[in-house]
């Protein structure tokens, strides 16, 4: 990941300070990334979930390998496995048959620990989840998953204590809220002394 996609707008010498919100979110990253476990993190448009969790996963690079990943609207486990064949950068052709793109993909994420961010995940539905679930049930994988969504847009994020993906692969799913007043006050005199989450 690059500075470029922190923000949806390019502004000049923007700089940002540290907020609860961000120290929050990058708690639960971390905790998942080194549990190598599931999270979502989910909140309103514009409340700096995208922003947060790239700042929160670049902090951890270039010790760890980090692949952003952006679905369209319900895609398929077909969909899904061409989309992680491309983010992985995985030689020559997709393979045909679902099995051998399985055991392909499973061996690649076997090499060495990787974190995917899945941007936007309230376009994913129940299919697409369940195979990121079984990616991540594969023992030699090296897997950890951050999601960002809408607010309560899919239930496997938003209000993951009903879902068994959730449930079952350790993951937290934190509210990203919207910076109020009060925090941007008592954040101004860590002004250029850090990173921060700062309402998109």
């Amino acid at each position: 990941m690059t500075a470029a996609t922190y923000q949806y707008v390019d502004l000049p010498d923007a700089s940002v300070v540290t907020t609860r919100a961000l120290l929050t979110a990058r708690e639960g990253i971390c905790d998942t990334v080194a549990a190598r476990a599931m999270m979502c993190i989910h909140g309103g448009a514009g409340f700096g979930k995208t922003l947060a969790v790239n700042i929160c996963l670049h902090d951890l690079e270039p010790h760890e390998d980090v692949c952003k990943i952006t679905f369209r609207a319900r895609p398929t486990a077909r969909a899904v496995r061409y989309e992680l064949f491309t983010a992985l950068d995985l030689a020559g052709e997709p393979p045909r048959h679902p099995s051998e793109f399985d055991r392909l993909l499973k061996t690649a994420l076997a090499e060495r620990p990787r974190t995917f961010l899945v941007d936007e995940a309230q376009w994913l539905n129940g299919e697409a989840f369940e195979y990121f679930r079984y990616l991540w049930d594969e023992p030699s994988t090296q897997l950890a998953i951050i999601s960002s969504a809408a607010r309560a847009a899919i239930p496997c994020c938003a209000a993951n204590r009903c879902c068994p993906l959730a449930s079952s692969s350790g993951s937290t799913s934190p509210a990203s809220e919207a910076v109020v007043f009060p925090s941007v006050i008592a954040a101004f005199p860590l002004f250029g002394h850090g990173s921060a989450c700062v309402r998109q």
